[in-house]
């Protein structure tokens, strides 16, 4: 799970308006680490804040991971990321029959 640190709520919606490698990777990497756990859940980011004492937890349930995998793997198609696009695809395939 990422730690993420904020300082406004706009810093916050600035990063995740738009597809960003870092935010893919994020999600690949947590249902990957909740299917080696054999987690329902993938915890995928860890939110706070300036001058806020909560701690934000973004988790994705196992119900919804092909169709994240499916847009993580659009995405690494359209930047030309074959690395990334291969090791996606074989996680969706197994996220398939979860």
């Amino acid at each position: 799970m990422d730690k993420l640190h904020f300082r406004t709520v706009e810093e916050f919606e600035t990063l995740f308006k738009q597809k960003s490698k870092s935010v893919t990777d994020s999600i690949v990497s947590g249902i990957e680490k909740a299917m080696q756990d054999s987690d329902r859940s993938a915890k995928l980011f860890e939110i706070t804040f300036d001058n806020y004492d909560r701690v934000y937890e973004i988790s994705l349930p196992s119900s919804q991971w092909a169709e994240s995998l499916q847009s993580c793997l659009d995405y690494y198609h359209k930047e030309n990321l074959s690395d990334q696009a291969i090791d996606t695809w074989k996680l969706l395939e197994l996220a398939k029959v979860w």
